[in-house]
């Protein structure tokens, strides 16, 4: 027997060491062939790419101003994907980021409204944590329907943020409007509500710390005993019921996770980047950071680098409009050819491991018979 498994590790090592080879090929080739396809959309639409390139580089990179809004950017974006790897490792696709986002927004806003004179710590305190419990539950009532009912979450997120957005609407065209310019906006957040800056001339905010936090919360998570019995969980929840973990309450614990996790990037959307409270709140942080959390391999090291990259990106295409002539709206076509891709390699690696599967199976069959 133990002959046999030595046989079988040298036999599988080229094998390793050819797929490897090969993943790294088909990443290359993909990554060339999204850089190919936006050259030539740029190239139709009658703009040179390296103008096109110079223009987000400097936009995103230039200066330390430029620096710190794509710091800005990332970091909701990293908060909602770091929060919403545990529920996706476990299975369940929680697409409700941008009502979570929304709700918290919209609690905050009030909050921040109505403390008045407070001292800023404690406005900053009480509109952050209410953000974040506001966020947490819009995001367990799903879980609950899933938990108790079997009702897909996919399906019940959806419904909760069209619910969520269109009260946030109503809200903004109603009660909650501002007097500024008749627009459906509620009135600005006042400056006791904002966040420190962690770099001077820019917004770059200490909400970063907060999103990395969690991101260290979560590795360390992995190597702890609720990391293993959510790998357990994960990975067959019939056996995690035998080991007594509780399916129900992980279910509402994941998905409250990933609401708190959006909930306190609604309140930085508010009180840093936007000072007001708009119907497109949660537009287009809500969606993105679940790509961020794909993107970024559900690791959550991996999901800085993509967070980083894609706040980046959303932040160079303001920029290209003034210095290449560009419409921002090709930023949107990157991001599809960047998803486009991820998904593509997805598909390849899931075919790739199955044929390879078979084909160990194949040959431990024929040593075993023999």
């Amino acid at each position: 027997m133990t002959a046999i498994q030595g046989e079988e590790s040298v036999a599988l090592t080229p094998e390793r060491s050819a797929s490897g080879v090969q993943r790294l090929l088909v990443y290359l080739l993909a990554l060339a062939a999204v850089v190919g396809v936006l050259v030539l959309v740029l190239l139709i639409v009658d703009v040179d790419p390296i103008a096109a390139w110079r223009s987000m580089w400097n936009s995103t990179f230039g200066t330390k101003r430029n620096f710190g809004e794509t710091l800005v950017r990332a970091t909701p974006l990293l908060l909602v994907a770091v929060t919403l790897v545990p529920s996706l490792r476990a299975g369940l696709y929680n697409l409700g980021a941008p009502g979570q986002l929304a709700s918290g927004a919209l609690v905050a806003t009030y909050l921040a409204l109505h403390l008045g004179d407070v001292p800023g710590i404690v406005s900053v305190l009480v509109c952050g944590i209410s953000a974040g419990v506001v966020g947490a539950l819009v995001g367990a009532i799903p879980g609950w329907f899933k938990a108790r009912f079997e009702v897909n979450e996919i399906i019940s997120t959806i419904a909760v943020n069209f619910i969520v957005l269109s009260v946030l609407g109503w809200l903004l065209n109603g009660p909650f409007k501002g007097g500024y310019a008749n627009l459906p906006q509620s009135e600005q957040v006042p400056p006791n509500a904002t966040l420190p800056v962690i770099l001077s001339d820019t917004r770059a905010h200490v909400g970063l710390f907060l999103a990395l936090a969690f991101v260290v919360i979560l590795w360390a998570m992995d190597r702890s005993r609720i990391g293993y019995r959510l790998r357990l969980f994960s990975a067959n929840a019939h056996l995690a019921r035998q080991a007594g973990i509780g399916r129900q309450r992980y279910i509402i614990g994941l998905m409250a996770l990933g609401g708190m996790g959006a909930g306190l990037a609604g309140w930085m959307q508010v009180v840093v980047i936007d000072q007001r409270l708009y119907p497109t709140v949660a537009e287009p942080v809500g969606y993105a950071g679940l790509f961020v959390a794909l993107l970024g391999g559900l690791n959550p090291f991996g999901c800085i680098a993509a967070a980083f990259g894609l706040g980046a990106l959303l932040h160079g295409g303001d920029g290209l409009q003034i210095g290449a002539n560009v419409s921002p709206e090709i930023i949107e076509v990157i991001l599809g050819l960047i998803l486009l891709a991820y998904a593509c390699l997805g598909g390849w690696s899931a075919k790739h491991a199955n044929t390879n599967t078979v084909r160990r199976s194949r040959r431990w069959t024929s040593w075993k018979r023999s």
